[in-house]
């Protein structure tokens, strides 16, 4: 490890003078010397160096000084990987002395240069990790802390070990209340318990074993019950679990709601005399109403799933498709009368109302066949009479 810039507090112009050539003979830089005091946390503050060397001074009676002992602590609250030269005649008072500022790395005097060397690239290394290691730490508490969910950290006893903000919300408990206190199995109605339990010991055993989502109900502070999504997984390496936590109560309800709604509509739709029915973008029969069944002369079980050209070959060349190709693919409404050719050659008449829906087109069919035979029966009556007129007329200018 070569390249790296240390700061040496040294107060001994010769030993400073030996030292400092020896530490660049490894290959390391020493742009600045100091003696302890402020000048050297000065100098550590501003220049900020991979790393301190210090040595430190025994004073008149061989007990290290306390100068030095005073600057060493300033040096720690820097947050800087440092090495102290130690004093071997006061060793042991030094590091009685040093406690509270738990240096990185301390050598005693006399060493060997390369034990030295050791010592220097070690400290450097140690602290590398260490920051390495609160950076990865900070990162991973933030997105804990900041997912979104409420997420928790779930022990092998079932004990609740870590647990965010969002948790604290959901639950009504405080973190204090909750980490290292609280088993998951509290949160959970009695009657779904055994289920949740043995997902959480199979998950142990073999993650493979137990869903990794699923929903279920969950019990707050105060007694309410709420419809959670659960996502949870093994930490690998340990027997303990991460669940995140997303409260669907509302989504819920919406559902059971859209579903009461979507049985009354359906309900009104299949109760309706005129036909009803939904037309998927592949022409397949997604619904339709009994009244459909009779006009098409197919029961419903026939009609769902198939598509109109299996249920009535040819239809796809009719003027009928060429409208309902137009609405299906331009999304526009059409309203018109048809006349039907049924695969065994009868015919009836409907009109028909198609409109664009998300799942296709809707067509709304009321037959019409006896109003047209009526239509029809008039227009043959009046043409008859017209005849019937035409011939009295002619037969009255010839006589007279």
């Amino acid at each position: 490890m070569t390249h790296l810039e240390i700061l040496l507090v040294e107060d001994d112009v010769e030993e400073t003078s030996s030292l400092k050539q020896l530490l660049e003979s490894f290959g390391y830089s020493v742009p600045h010397v100091v003696g302890c005091g402020k000048t050297s946390i000065t100098m550590a503050r501003e220049t900020k160096p991979d790393l301190i060397l210090m040595d430190i001074k025994s004073s008149d009676n061989g007990i290290a000084s306390d100068e030095c002992i005073k600057t060493q602590r300033e040096i720690k609250q820097l947050d800087l990987p440092a090495v102290f030269l130690a004093p071997s005649t006061s060793y042991a008072e030094f590091r009685q002395k040093t406690k509270s500022t738990d240096p990185v790395s301390y050598i005693t005097k006399p060493y060997d240069d390369f034990e030295l060397k050791h010592v220097i690239e070690l400290t450097v290394y140690k602290n590398d990790l260490v920051k390495e290691f609160e950076t990865s730490e900070n990162y991973y508490e933030a997105i804990f802390e900041h997912t979104g969910a409420a997420t928790v950290i779930i022990e092998e006893d079932t004990t609740i070990s870590l647990a965010n903000s969002e948790f604290e919300k959901l639950s009504g408990y405080s973190r204090e209340e909750i980490e290292g206190k609280k088993s998951w199995t509290e949160f959970i109605p009695e009657e779904d318990q055994e289920k949740m339990k043995e997902y959480h010991r199979l998950r142990r055993i073999d993650p493979t074993l137990a869903p990794l989502t699923y929903d279920f109900r969950f019990v707050d502070r105060e007694g309410v019950v709420k419809n959670i999504h659960l996502d949870i997984g093994m930490i690998p390496g340990t027997q303990k679990s991460v669940g995140s936590l997303l409260d669907i109560t509302e989504l819920k309800q919406f559902q059971e709601a859209l579903a009461k709604s979507e049985k009354k509509f359906r309900s009104a739709l299949d109760n309706m005399m005129e036909g009803c029915q939904i037309i998927g973008y592949d022409w397949t029969y997604l619904y339709v109403n009994d009244a459909v069944s009779r006009q098409g002369h197919f029961n419903k079980e026939e009609l769902l799933g198939h598509t109109m050209m299996e249920m009535y070959p040819g239809i796809e060349d009719t003027e009928l498709f060429a409208v309902l190709r137009r609405c299906m693919g331009e999304r526009v409404s059409d309203h018109f009368d048809n006349k039907f050719i049924y695969p065994d050659g009868k015919t009836a008449w409907f009109e028909l109302s198609i409109h664009p829906v998300s799942e296709g087109i809707f067509i709304l069919s009321i037959d019409i066949t006896e109003r047209m035979k009526t239509q029809e029966e008039i227009m043959i009556k009046n043409t008859l009479l017209e005849e019937k007129i035409k011939k009295e007329q002619e037969r009255l200018q010839r006589k007279g």
